[in-house]
């Protein structure tokens, strides 16, 4: 920015000064030749006009350069004698460095003219250098053509000049290196100062932005809160931080910054300082880690729910099948039963959603190739979803593996696939595509959810019509849908992100309205071999036993459920209120005890301290834990410890028959 003054208005007021001294003198008018000068009197005035002047004075000729008279101060500023000088050139003393400079001056002066405010360097006697402002008028002294010369001393206005300009450059170069978009305004709100970063963002050159107000490169709308806001600062003195939508140079919105200060130059004028600090990026990220954090919250709340749900359902469901059990085809009630079988179900499958998205399932994660999966379910896919969308499957040769559950997997791609089906009514395109993926620090820094390290990427792409950016912040939410009512659940997407998190992956998704969809997800490689397909086992038998059981619920219907299905199948049963009243039981009980069914969560004492501590004087009992819902009791980040067998609510009465022979009978307990 220009200084605001003058630098060489002191300089010339000095001049004014030095000039004063000549009005005792009377100019005669002889045209060609110059000025002819006399003296007012003989009495030595202008002698002491001239030797008291605070200004270097000098009479020199105009011919030879030759000194006629010097004063004191010119004396004082070369560090030559008057003595030394009279009668003497300027060749002679050197005191021109630039003598092409002199010529020209001389030449100038013979020919009549006048020379004023003339910037030059002097030599002093010492060798040093001076810079003056050198002015010279043509006179005549008795009846010989020579010059007055006043010399102004600004070596030290020149000095402080050069050291304001290069504290003015390095002030630009700090200016100019900040990324954030700077300016000063004055009070018309015109830029008087921009930094290359404000330049950039503009899309315009400084030239272009100088002296112009923000109308000439920003939106009306945007314009106008900029000098309203500025107003204020203006008026107040207060400094203004606001977030403010801007428009680049490009025609892209940004979410902005901007701290806007008072500031008053030299005279006191009032000036605005500003800064703009783009946080497009920031906003993005917290927004996303807000979602994610909502999410968190969402998914305990959820699990929670499943949990007590899961109790009643079991309840339901296992009375249910009693009475289904005994009942038969010409029971009258025989039809009310299915169809609480069938609500109860549908219910169970709800649940089971919601713990997916809480990440509170027990999955059982094997090592496998993404691409057997496709392969696996592509026929069943094109049956869902109709002759009238293509299916693609791309997947790389060299994929890595991963660490999952198949069976979630399967119902990542099914749901997925669904949605899909429903966002083209008309029929479209669905690419299923598998790739390696690496995310460095750089990636992770603007995907906070992300984590450096190598990953198999599933994208899942469709041509459908597309969701907006309101819509595409709450699809993961459980019971969120777009569908018309009665068409969906809203717990897809909830269960997909459930999984992906749960499996210590990722998603992310990206669509615009009628550009279709694409959920991408990521799920950590691994290193290990495919684990082979289990085999499925014979599930028509009818398990059955004899040996002793302590029943350990604090839920009295679930209890008593348990109760009645481990009589019916031949077993003695004890029972238990909770975990503090099953131990003293097992103190107190004189036979043997085969196993130990017990709740994970209890109040006062949880199922695994139960069977820690019975273990201390049974070490041979069995242990098998059922729950509703997963804590790290018995598991970690929602897989099984090895050796811990594990039924989840709400069980089937043959499923939950089935694993209780199957705990007693075990000889090591592997891992379910």
């Amino acid at each position: 920015m220009a200084p605001d003054v003058n630098p060489q208005a002191e300089i010339l007021d000095k001049e004014t000064e030095a000039k004063r001294y000549l009005n005792e003198l009377t100019f005669l008018n002889l045209g060609a030749g110059g000025l002819q000068c006399e003296l007012r009197n003989n009495d030595g005035a202008f002698e002491k006009i001239f030797q008291a002047a605070a200004n270097p004075m000098t009479i020199t000729t105009i011919k030879e350069g030759q000194f006629v008279d010097v004063n004191k101060a010119f004396s004082h500023m070369t560090g030559y004698e008057r003595e030394e000088i009279i009668g003497k050139t300027t060749l002679e003393f050197g005191i021109w460095r630039n003598l092409q400079k002199r010529d020209e001056i001389i030449h100038r002066l013979q020919e009549g003219g006048e020379i004023h405010n003339l910037e030059v360097e002097m030599r002093t006697k010492g060798g040093g250098m001076l810079a003056v402002l050198l002015s010279l008028d043509p006179i005549i002294v008795n009846n010989e053509p020579c010059v007055l010369g006043i010399t102004v001393d600004i070596t030290e206005r020149k000095m402080e000049e050069e050291r304001l300009k290069e504290s003015m450059e390095y002030l630009s170069h700090i200016i100019n290196g900040i990324g954030d978009p700077i300016f000063v305004k004055d009070r018309q709100h015109r830029l008087v100062v921009v930094n290359d970063a404000l330049c950039a963002f503009a899309g315009k050159s400084r030239e272009e932005l100088l002296g112009k107000t923000d109308s000439e490169h920003l939106t009306k709308e945007e314009a106008a809160v900029f000098w309203q806001q500025e107003e204020e600062v203006f008026n107040t003195g207060l400094e203004s931080v606001t977030e403010d939508t801007l428009t680049d140079g490009k025609g892209e919105a940004h979410r902005v910054m901007t701290r806007k200060t008072l500031l008053r130059d030299r005279k006191g004028n009032k000036q605005i300082v500003g800064l703009i600090r783009d946080i497009t990026d920031h906003k993005r990220l917290e927004a996303q880690l807000l979602q994610a954090q909502k999410m968190e919250a969402i998914g305990v709340l959820a699990g929670g729910v499943a949990h007590d749900f899961n109790n009643l359902l079991t309840v339901i469901k296992g009375y249910t099948e009693l009475l289904l059990k005994k009942s038969g085809p010409d029971d009258p009630n025989q039809r009310d039963l299915e169809q609480i079988d069938k609500a109860a179900e549908r219910a169970e499958n709800l649940t089971s959603q919601l713990l997916a998205f809480g990440r509170k399932q027990i999955i059982q994660p094997v090592i496998l190739n993404l691409s057997d999966i496709i392969y696996e379910t592509n026929k069943m896919l094109q049956r869902l979803i109709g002759e009238d969308i293509e299916i693609a499957c791309i997947a790389k040769s060299d994929l890595g593996l991963v660490n999952v559950d198949r069976g979630q997997i399967q119902q990542i791609i099914m749901n997925l696939a669904v949605n899909a089906r429903d966002a083209m009514p008309d029929g479209g395109r669905l690419t299923i595509e598998i790739a390696n993926a690496d995310f460095d620090e750089e990636y992770v820094r603007t995907h906070p959810l992300a984590k450096v390290g190598e990953y198999v990427m599933l994208a899942i792409s469709d041509t459908g019509i597309g969701m907006d950016a309101t819509t595409q912040s709450r699809i993961f939410e459980p019971f969120f849908t777009t569908k018309a009512k009665g068409k969906g659940t809203g717990l897809g997407l909830s269960m997909v992100y459930g999984i992906v998190k749960q499996s210590n992956g990722f998603i992310w998704v990206y669509s615009e309205l009628g550009k279709g969809t694409t959920f991408k997800i990521y799920l950590p490689r691994v290193e290990g071999e495919i684990m082979p397909t289990g085999i499925e086992e014979d599930l028509d038998q009818e398990f059955r036993g004899s040996e002793t059981i302590l029943v350990a619920e604090d839920e009295v219907a679930v209890r008593a459920l348990a109760l009645r299905i481990l009589q019916d199948r031949g077993y003695h049963a004890i029972e238990a209120a909770d975990g503090i009243e099953a131990l003293c039981m097992a103190q107190e009980y004189a036979g043997d005890i085969h196993l130990v069914l017990t709740d994970v969560i209890m109040p006062g004492m949880s199922g695994k301290e139960l069977v820690s501590k019975i273990k201390k004087t049974r070490p041979g009992v069995k242990a098998l834990y059922i729950s509703g819902y997963t804590d790290n009791a018995i598991v970690r980040h929602g897989v099984l410890d090895p050796g811990v067998a594990f039924l989840q609510k709400p069980f089937t009465i043959d499923g939950f028959a089935r694993k209780v022979r199957e705990t007693i009978d075990s000889q090591i307990m592997k891992k379910v």
